[in-house]
């Protein structure tokens, strides 16, 4: 058995990190609420947005030679944190974009601990872009020349399409990574939206509408803010699992902080107690001998 001090030394250890690992679970919590402001915010905007481009991109190519294009290698964007202390968030999300990713196909990261996992994995080769940020300094702005490089890059038939790849919110406990793809235009990604959308429903219109120059110019016009808005909401999605994942990793910490002080108190007064006892024996023997 431990020392009485080497005992209470462990107690006070253990009772600092509770405490540290308390304050970050209050920080996460506010983080999160914060920021599940802000994606429900960005998510209102994203639905009404891509009503708009669905009424656009219908019966429209964006790719000129899908065939061509069919062997050519796939560019994914992966979305993870700059910070740690979050649980499995990244391992989780790094480990969902593994199981797609070929040797031949090239990876943009979002964050310092996706880059980390990769580079650790033997694929940095794959890996030809990143892109660093904290929970002040991101922005849409930051955003647009990754952006337009991943597009530059497809239109120049470099990929034959552009994935992302993050996590998306399920409930406050609950965290699944997912992949979407952004070029080509995937039908499945305008499903998302509203059954009634705030916007103004062209297709509906009983009068022919007409694009100047042409829909196919206006769509590459917007190609840029879709693929950006897209990226971003992704990004702000991720962030409210990332504290999510957080808050979750620190309350459990702070439990098992607690019970392993119950544990270890006990495991000290069981120490004092013996030590009482022995004492007490070494007391009555002394009194026996002299008594004797």
């Amino acid at each position: 058995m431990q020392s009485l001090d080497k005992i209470k030394r462990r107690i006070k250890s253990v009772q600092t990190t509770s405490k540290i690992t308390g304050a970050m679970k209050l920080v996460a919590t506010a983080k999160m609420k914060k920021l599940m402001t802000q994606f429900k915010t960005v998510s209102s905007f994203c639905q009404d947005f891509y009503g708009i481009v669905e009424d656009l991109v219908k019966n429209v190519q964006l790719t000129n030679d899908k065939k061509k294009n069919a062997n050519k290698p796939k560019l994914w964007i992966l979305v993870s944190s700059s910070l740690g202390l979050c649980g499995a968030f990244n391992i989780n999300v790094c480990k969902f974009l593994l199981t797609s990713l070929k040797p031949t196909d090239r990876v943009m990261i979002i964050g310092r601990k996706g880059y980390s996992y990769l580079k650790s994995h033997g694929l940095e080769s794959q890996i030809i872009g990143r892109l660093d940020f904290s929970d002040t300094n991101l922005d849409y702005l930051s955003l647009l020349p990754a952006c337009e490089s991943a597009i530059e890059q497809f239109s120049n038939g470099e990929f034959s399409s552009v994935h992302l790849v993050y996590t998306k919110f399920i409930n406050s406990l609950t965290f699944n990574p997912i992949t979407i793809q952004l070029l080509p235009f995937d039908s499945t990604l305008f499903k998302q939206s509203t059954d009634k959308p705030t916007y103004v429903d062209l297709s509906n219109d009983k009068k022919q509408i007409d694009y100047e120059p042409s829909k196919e110019d206006i769509i590459k016009s917007a190609l840029s803010i879709f693929f950006t808005t897209s990226l971003f909401a992704a990004i702000a999605e991720s962030r409210v699992c990332e504290n999510g994942a957080r808050r979750n990793a620190m309350e459990t910490a702070t439990d098992n902080a607690k019970e392993l002080i119950d544990d270890l108190t006990l495991e000290f007064n069981d120490a004092r107690q013996q030590n009482i006892t022995q004492e007490i024996n070494e007391i009555v023997a002394g009194a026996d001998g002299s008594a004797a």
